[in-house]
């Protein structure tokens, strides 16, 4: 007998409401014992406040995104409803999978309960980035890194304000120099104050260069990488570049550019306000109104009507939030976030995954998790080798 494996989570609710029928009953017992891991799991539902707690984790994420974007503006943004039931499946899901670290909605393939699956038996393990390792490049080519000076000291034509930020003023007396930021694999984010008091929030595996000050005509920042701009409104147009000859123009206006070198696509989601999107190479432009984004891609412009907002903003609340996305798009990200070299052994099948996650947990309990869709992982140092 064979259960997919949104019916094995329909059971688990079943069993917390005690709605179980005699052959459900029957069902869930074969699960449980098809191997200790599920039969230790299963275990954990009858502590019901780890239970709550995994609920509200998940919903106070997701709240916090939307009180950001309502702060930023005055214009209605469309919040994507889930049911109560929902979310209450989707708690129960993620202690299901890997002891109440997020929520996981199934994809293929089935799960056989006749027999204990076996997982790649992860040993070694990779936790979640402690800090930032970011630095800045100083005219001379020097690095200066921001968790080895105190905080007020100056980098450069920048200032320390804390362990994750730092601060640059638009002081018009002095030439402008070119300041270049770089946030490697394995960092937490940084915030950056730019010279005209625009915030910008820059991800994981992200070099961001602006001149300080800015120019009299412009507010210009190139990009390699993702990263959040909350733009000041101003007379001079701020504009971002990006590697890979996407440029954004806009007043003021709050936005998340995703342009990494190594992905075939950019995409710019708007939060607020109203942007210009223009691929340099063939003159194609688009307008954007608050929540659309553009996904750039071989010299065309898509618009997406209603973006995921919670997808794009999520890293800022130390989130993974994945919408059915495939597995070698997954692990780019966990690559960047915990440092590691992908390696492929063998044919792997498709997959996808629909997933939200803490960026606070190890890589082991992240890989535990998507072990359940049947794939395997091998963790060597720094090498994650996946296994068909």
């Amino acid at each position: 007998m064979q259960l997919k494996n949104d019916e094995i989570v329909t059971l688990i609710l079943k069993y917390l409401s005690g709605e179980l029928t005699a052959e459900e009953q029957q069902q869930l017992q074969l699960w449980a014992g098809a191997s200790e891991a599920n039969q230790r799991l299963l275990a954990e539902f009858s502590d019901e406040e780890q239970v709550k707690t995994e609920l509200l984790r998940i919903l106070d994420a997701r709240n916090s995104i939307w009180e950001q974007v309502q702060a930023q503006t005055t214009t209605p943004v469309k919040q994507i409803s889930y049911a109560r039931k929902y979310w209450y499946a989707a708690a129960v899901a993620g202690l299901l999978i890997a002891g109440g670290f997020g929520y996981y909605r199934y994809q293929q393939p089935e799960v056989t309960v006749t027999a204990p699956y076996q997982t790649g038996k992860l040993t070694a393990d990779i936790p979640s980035p402690a800090g930032t390792q970011a630095y800045i490049t100083l005219s001379n080519g020097k690095r200066v890194y921001i968790d080895s000076i105190q905080t007020g000291t100056g980098i450069g034509t920048g200032k320390k304000l804390g362990d994750d930020s730092i601060v640059y003023q638009d002081n018009h007396t002095k030439q402008p120099e070119p300041a270049t930021i770089t946030v490697p694999r394995g960092s937490r984010p940084l915030r950056v104050t730019l010279p005209d008091g625009s915030g910008l929030t820059v991800n994981v595996a992200t070099t961001v260069t602006f001149m300080v000050p800015f120019t009299n005509n412009e507010r210009l920042v190139n990009i390699s990488g993702e990263a959040y701009f909350d733009v000041v409104p101003s007379t001079r147009p701020f504009i971002v570049k990006t590697a890979k000859g996407q440029q954004i123009t806009v007043l003021g206006t709050a936005f998340n550019i995703k342009s990494y070198e190594d992905e075939s696509t950019t995409k710019t989601t708007l939060v607020t306000g109203k942007i210009q999107v223009s691929q340099n190479n063939s003159g194609t432009m688009k307008m954007l109104t608050a929540g659309q984004q553009a996904i750039a891609s071989d010299n065309k412009i898509q618009v997406q009507e209603d973006a995921d907002l919670e997808e794009a903003l999520a890293w800022q609340h130390q989130q993974f939030r994945f919408n059915h996305e495939e597995l070698k798009s997954v692990l780019k990200q966990l690559a960047r976030w915990y440092n590691v070299e992908i390696v492929y052994e063998g044919t792997i099948p498709p997959r996808y995954f629909t997933v939200s996650i803490s960026r606070d947990k190890s890589l082991a309990t992240i890989l535990t998790l998507m072990e359940l869709n049947g794939i395997r992982f091998r963790l060597e140092g720094k090498r994650l080798i996946v296994l068909p």
